[in-house]
């Protein structure tokens, strides 16, 4: 029987062991209530911060992280936009480089014109088709 999250016997104030914690965070997933999984298991890492299967509860229940990439100033779009336009059968079939419409490099895959690369922050990486 699926104990609800709004049922007392499932969200407790007081665990006595990590394994409690354990035994609530899987019974919150087996009705699907996925926000008081999330909610016991940060309550459980706090008490035990070192405990292994409580760390990956915590880890696969925690909320998503959103990282922004910033994207180079419109110009320079236009710019990379008209080099590619220009540049296309040229360089069909290869992964090009460029910053501000200029060409920095050119590889056949990705992951070699990033090793050619190092450092790629301010690049824009593309396939040209």
């Amino acid at each position: 029987m699926c104990k609800k999250a709004n049922n007392p016997l499932l969200i407790r104030t007081q665990y006595n062991s990590p394994e409690d914690f354990i035994s609530a965070i899987q019974t919150a997933l087996e009705c699907g209530d996925h926000a008081t999984a999330q909610q016991i298991s940060t309550q459980a890492t706090e008490n035990y911060p070192h405990h292994k299967q409580l760390l990956k509860y915590a880890h696969v229940l925690a909320p998503p992280k959103i990282s922004i990439d910033k994207r180079p100033l419109h110009r320079d779009t236009q710019a990379n936009q008209n080099w590619i336009k220009e540049n296309r059968n040229e360089y069909k079939g290869q992964w090009v480089a460029l910053r501000n419409g200029q060409l920095l490099s050119s590889a056949s895959s990705a992951k070699e014109l990033i090793e050619q690369l190092g450092d790629t922050k301010g690049i824009f990486l593309t396939a040209i088709y």
